[in-house]
């Protein structure tokens, strides 16, 4: 059973894709154009032949998994009990028969540069990136059981996914526009050294009957790098204190792989031009320590403890709750310790997501639109349902103001606003975005912010 994926949420594109909404006006253009569409390099006016980019950071968190109507009632609302019954009712509001997901994602670009000579169609761009993405699911049977614990007997499903890596690529983009038609086309290929990895995948049932609880179990694990030798090798659940003898482990390159952006604008008519793009084509084969995890058992059995007497006096002083702890610890001992380790190489692939935009500039107002749709479960991809996106840009002289709006997706409605400072030869953004209520059109939160410090053009 190998882990399969979790879906996260597509990576920042770009500090004005953030402040609006999370797709990219296609007039954006060098440093900005990157890591969203390199067709884009070609596209729009050609003011300036070099642009760098200096230290550009981005970051979100959330998931359809922040669901506060459901969460304050159950683990934070003190002045009301619930009954058994609502608090399941609450649970199938919140998971009904699914997984939802918590994802963290960060992304640091210290460099970016591109090159479009006035007199070429064609423009050339590099880049180095640093990202680390982190993203879990789970379904209700965990907090079924914690909440309703034994007072009624069932069976519920236990899965959970996992999936945590970082990453350091090296980026190269090309884009030529057309004389006879007016479309650009662009491609950026990279080269990927991964620095760690881990993901889990568990599949699972806990049968609560009577006093007894039976959990019947099946998992994957599997991690490189610092991760495997500083977690996976010394990590003991077991102990009093589990990551005590926890070590940093290996270092340097757990991984290595290859990822493809490809993308295409096309000119409608001045004005208002179309645009898609495929981003993160790609696998990264992890081979510095790498480990794969399954358990030896597959059951846990707990059936109540036969109090002994006699011991609990000699060996517990009498000390009746230390001596039921210790007799459920050899239960899970027995289950959960034992472990086999196949420690070959494992390949997994890049978060690839297909980005479908349209932008109307009419000089003082800018409009763009579109949607983001992840073609694969892989960590940092969009998940189904596709995430939508509308918003745009008021060109105020020196200040650019953004403002959009982010449908679907993994969250309810997330609105994004930042701006800008540009000066022609230096250009300073920041964005930011922020779900109001974790309920209205649609479910769950996310929260990002964006950065770049400085794009300098000559």
């Amino acid at each position: 059973m190998a882990p399969k994926a979790v879906h996260g949420q597509s990576g920042m594109r770009s500090v004005k894709a953030v402040s609006t909404g999370g797709g990219t006006s296609v007039i954006d253009t060098g440093p900005a154009a990157l890591y969203s569409n390199p067709a884009n390099l070609t596209v729009g006016p050609n003011d300036h032949s070099l642009e760098m980019q200096l230290f550009r950071v981005g970051a979100y968190h959330g998931g359809d998994f922040y669901q506060f109507e459901h969460i304050d009632p159950l683990f934070y609302d003190n002045e009301t009990t619930l009954s058994n019954d609502e608090q399941k009712a609450i649970l199938d509001d919140w998971f009904g028969g699914d997984q939802q997901t918590a994802s963290t994602y960060l992304e640091v670009v210290p460099l970016s540069i591109t090159h479009r000579p006035s007199d070429r169609s064609w423009a050339v761009g590099f880049g180095i990136r640093g990202r680390t993405v982190q993203t879990s699911a789970v379904n209700k049977g965990l907090f079924d059981v914690l909440l309703r614990g034994t007072g009624e007997d069932r069976t519920v499903p236990v899965d959970g996914r996992s999936r945590a890596y970082a990453t350091v690529d090296l980026t190269g983009a090309f884009s030529y526009r057309f004389s006879s038609a007016p479309l650009s086309v662009g491609v950026s290929p990279r080269v990927i050294f991964g620095t760690a990895f881990a993901d889990a995948a568990l599949n699972s049932q806990a049968t609560v009957s009577g006093d007894s609880l039976v959990h019947r179990f099946d998992y994957t694990a599997r991690a490189a790098g610092p991760l495997s030798t500083g977690l996976f090798d010394t990590f003991n659940a077991f102990n009093d204190d589990p990551v005590d003898e926890v070590v940093g482990g290996s270092s340097g390159i757990a991984g290595i792989g290859g990822g493809l952006d490809l993308g295409a604008t096309y000119t409608v008519r001045p004005g208002l031009l179309v645009s898609a793009s495929i981003t993160d084509l790609g696998r990264i084969t992890w081979t510095q320590d790498a480990q794969t995890v399954t358990p030896v058992k597959d059951v846990f059995r707990f059936e109540g403890v036969t109090l002994d007497s006699d011991r609990i006096d000699d060996e517990y002083d009498g000390a009746t709750g230390e001596y039921i702890e210790d007799q459920v610890d050899s239960l899970a001992h027995a289950a959960y310790e034992d472990v086999n380790r196949d420690r070959s190489s494992f390949s997994t692939g890049l978060p690839t997501t297909l980005h479908v935009n349209s932008t109307w500039d009419q000089g003082l107002v800018t409009l763009n639109g579109g949607a983001s749709i992840g073609l694969n479960e892989d960590a940092g991809a969009v998940p189904s349902p596709a995430a939508l996106h509308v918003g745009g840009t008021l060109h105020l002289g020196a200040f650019p103001i953004r403002a959009g709006a982010r449908f679907f997706g993994t969250q309810a409605v997330a609105l994004s606003g930042g701006f800008g400072l540009d000066l022609g030869f230096y250009r300073f953004d920041l964005g930011a975005s922020i779900t109001p209520s974790t309920s209205t059109l649609g479910s769950g939160a996310r929260y990002a912010v964006s950065l770049s410090l400085a794009t300098i053009r000559f």
